[in-house]
C-alpha cells in the first residue's frame, strides 16, 4: 500500500501490484493509465513515454522460436491425447524461463495447465469413451492456440 498520488493522502490507500486501485479515490489502472494521470497525458503518449523512459525497443521479449503446428495423424483419442502429450513435453522444456526474474512463455504456460490433466485422462483410458468429445476439444483448443500465436507472428506476443 503507498499513499495515491491522484489526492491528498495521509494514510496509504493505493494497492500496487499488476495493476494499481486506490480505495480512496477509486482510481484504477494499468502501468499506462497510471503515467497518462500522474503526467496528464493521452494513453497513447503515456505509452510513448514509458518506451522512452524505460528504453524499450519493441522488439519481442522472447525469441520467436515458433513450434511445429500441430498435425493430428490419428482420429483415435488415445493416440492424440499421447500426441498432445509430447507437444506439451516439448513447450514445457523449449519455452521454460531461463531465470525466476524472466516472464513465463504462453506455451509453458499452456503446458503447465494441460499436462497433468492430458497424464490422467491417458491413464484412465477406460473414461474416455465417456469424455471422447472432451479429449477433442483440448486439442482443437492446442491447434487453435499454435495457429494464432504462431501462424501469425503479429500475435505471438498477444499472450
Amino acid at each position: 500500500m503507498i499513499c495515491c498520488p491522484f489526492h491528498t493522502d495521509r494514510n496509504p490507500s493505493m494497492k500496487v501490484d499488476s495493476r494499481f486501485h486506490c480505495f480512496g479515490c477509486g482510481a484504477d489502472g494499468d502501468v499506462i493509465d497510471f503515467t497518462a494521470k500522474l503526467f496528464q497525458l493521452s494513453l497513447r503518449r503515456a505509452a510513448e513515454k514509458l518506451v522512452a523512459d524505460f528504453g524499450l525497443s519493441g522488439n519481442p521479449v522472447f525469441p520467436l522460436q515458433y513450434p511445429k503446428i500441430v498435425e493430428y495423424k490419428s482420429q483415435n483419442p488415445i493416440q492424440t491425447l499421447y500426441e498432445c502429450s509430447a507437444i506439451l513435453d516439448d513447450w514445457r522444456k523449449q519455452f521454460a524461463p531461463k531465470s525466476a526474474e524472466e516472464e513465463q512463455h504462453p506455451c509453458f504456460v499452456a503446458s503447465l495447465h494441460y499436462t497433468d490433466y492430458i497424464q490422467y485422462l491417458i491413464e484412465n483410458r477406460h473414461f474416455l469413451t465417456e469424455h471422447r468429445k472432451e479429449v477433442q476439444q483440448i486439442a482443437q483448443r492446442i491447434r487453435k492456440y499454435e495457429i494464432d500465436h504462431f501462424q501469425h507472428p503479429q500475435n505471438a506476443l498477444a499472450g
